[in-house]
């Protein structure tokens, strides 16, 4: 009987648990949100993504960084594209293709046309606007990854370069930096342009990513307390700081604390909830979990089938369940043909065009 990748994956001792149930909780609150925002605020789950994608990248080359190892730019490019193109493209395709049978006559704007995809395809979706293609926009966190994988790595490498004594204090400095940089963008967005869309740019979510980094060299330093009550402290202050925040968003009617304020406030609280509860053993939150290893396909495919679902069942409680399972096993499909061969292969790729260690 062949056992599924996905224990297998979820299994290894060397996986953080903790981060796969976040990353649980994050899918499943944007897959409700964007079912007719049955779930309002849980588009935030695309903030607890950009944290958990703080620690899981910033993880792996802060590391390299802290010891001294050469960062590999092209390497470490390659390496994270082996994880996010071949799913992405194939959904940009299929998923085109889907869109063209469920919307030619319904939804025609659901479709992307040929001359406007070069914006998806090479990830700067995210500073275009207009024109809007609700089945494939929200690939525009996607984008904001792509444009951290190459920022990281350039910054370290520069201050490895220009820093070489007293690197930790001035990756200290970089990382504050860039949250500080991400604050200030929105600021600056929301006080001097005419859209005042402090929400998709690259530049507006760098404190989000940041606020990653810093926990998890924070972690690797064993600058985090050690004592069980102060971990708990930070999970509860973690807790009250975004039950406040929400809580300001939904009765002050402020723009500027929502898209200022309330949008750099919630990823201190996802910082100070991860590392409150980082070094708790969730191996046995199976369900959660196992959501959490197929979100990248159920995020990018979920979408896409809002649309149809609604105009069979309804807003109703049987259309959202059909829609939440019907994209899981999407999502579980496309992992298994796409995303799970590719990654099987990855280290050998990377061997043969990395022969010299470039």
């Amino acid at each position: 009987m062949i056992k599924p990748k996905v224990f297998e994956v979820l299994n290894d001792p060397r996986r953080n648990p903790v981060l796969d149930v976040y990353r649980g909780i994050a899918i499943f609150t944007v897959v409700l949100f964007h079912f007719n925002l049955t779930f309002p605020y849980g588009y935030l789950g695309v903030d607890l993504f950009f944290v958990i994608s703080g620690i899981l990248v910033g993880g792996i080359l802060t590391r390299k960084y802290l010891k001294g190892e050469k960062i590999r730019f092209f390497r470490f490019i390659l390496q994270r594209g082996f994880k996010i193109w071949p799913s992405y493209f194939f959904f940009l395709f299929a998923g085109s293709i889907v869109a063209r049978l469920l919307y030619s006559q319904t939804a025609s704007d659901q479709i992307i046309p040929l001359h406007d995809i070069w914006r998806y395809a090479f990830f700067y979706q995210n500073f275009t606007g207009a024109p809007y293609h609700w089945s494939f926009d929200h690939v525009w966190s996607l984008c904001v990854e792509e444009h951290f994988y190459i920022i990281l790595p350039i910054t370290l490498l520069i201050v490895s370069s220009v820093f070489k004594k007293h690197r930790k204090l001035f990756l200290y400095l970089a990382i504050t930096g860039y949250i500080l940089l991400g604050i200030v963008a929105k600021a600056l967005v929301y006080f001097f342009t005419t859209g005042k869309d402090t929400y998709s740019a690259t530049y507006n979510r760098l404190d989000a990513l940041a606020w990653g980094i810093l926990l998890i060299v924070l972690i690797y330093e064993n600058k985090l307390p050690v004592k069980q009550w102060i971990k708990y402290s930070m999970f509860v202050a973690g807790i009250l700081l975004f039950s406040i925040a929400l809580y300001l968003d939904m009765y002050s009617g402020s723009e500027i604390y929502h898209k200022v304020v309330f949008q750099s406030v919630v990823p201190i609280s996802f910082f100070l909830t991860i590392g409150g509860t980082y070094h708790l053993n969730w191996r046995k939150i199976w369900p959660v979990r196992i959501m959490g290893y197929y979100s990248y396909n159920w995020y990018l495919w979920h979408v896409l089938f809002v649309i149809v679902t609604t105009g069979v069942f309804g807003n109703t409680g049987i259309g959202l369940t059909m829609f939440v399972i019907g994209s899981l096993v999407v999502a579980v499909i496309f992992t298994t043909l796409v995303e799970e061969p590719v990654l099987s292969q990855r280290n050998r790729w990377l061997s043969f065009v990395f022969k010299n260690n470039i």
